[in-house]
């Protein structure tokens, strides 16, 4: 992980010493997510997303940006006791996420892609009978991954961004009986793999001609 961030963050200085333009702002944001592989489905579990980014620009049409913000992650199941459901679930994973975007500019619109790298910070397991740990499982130090996602410039300062995140690692081994098996699963070993839709604000310090 400090490779990969000093790789960054020289690639960054190597593009802003071509291009002359650093820009630099803020992120908040929420997120929904689910983690494939432990047999709860769908985007239940709300976050949060706080941080920073700066980019600069490589051409007319493209631009580069590194960003690192708090995320939270995990999954959740609520029961539905009126039917005599009870079972219920709610993991929340706390992770530094540092994000390298390559940005394609369309007038109002910026069409990313990239890759990501996140630092584990700490979790919280429960279910219908309280607390729950890891056991012999425990989630690895970090998760890598990959996204996509469009961003929409309201004016020089304001951007709002809408992000698909999958991890392209397990971020937990597991046992085979403890798992749902998905696409991810199929694909590669088996494990947990982090999964998560992200709606943010970013607000850019002073007026910039990068608008698309």
């Amino acid at each position: 992980m400090k490779t990969l961030l000093i790789s960054v963050f020289v690639g960054l200085f190597f593009l802003n010493s071509q291009a002359q333009v650093f820009n630099a702002g803020v992120i908040l944001g929420i997120s929904g997510s689910q983690v494939e592989g432990d047999g709860y489905s769908g985007y239940r579990k709300l976050g949060f997303i706080a941080g920073g980014f700066t980019n600069t620009s490589l051409s007319e049409k493209l631009s580069a940006q590194l960003e690192i913000y708090f995320i939270n992650k995990g999954s959740q199941r609520n029961p539905n006791t009126d039917k005599g459901d009870t079972d219920a679930f709610k993991l929340n994973i706390n992770y530094i996420d540092i994000p390298l975007v390559l940005r394609y500019h369309y007038k109002s619109f910026m069409f990313e892609g990239g890759l990501y790298g996140s630092v584990f910070l700490s979790y919280s397991m429960s279910d219908e009978f309280g607390e729950r740990d890891t056991g012999r499982y425990p989630f690895k130090a970090y998760d890598f991954g990959s996204f996509i996602g469009i961003n929409y410039h309201v004016n020089d300062q304001l951007i709002f961004n809408l992000r698909s995140k999958n991890s392209l690692v397990p971020v937990r081994d597991f046992e085979n009986f403890d798992q749902q098996v998905g696409i991810l699963n199929k694909l590669f070993n088996r494990g947990w793999y982090n999964l998560d839709l992200n709606f943010s604000i970013r607000y850019q310090f002073g007026k910039t001609e990068d608008n698309g």
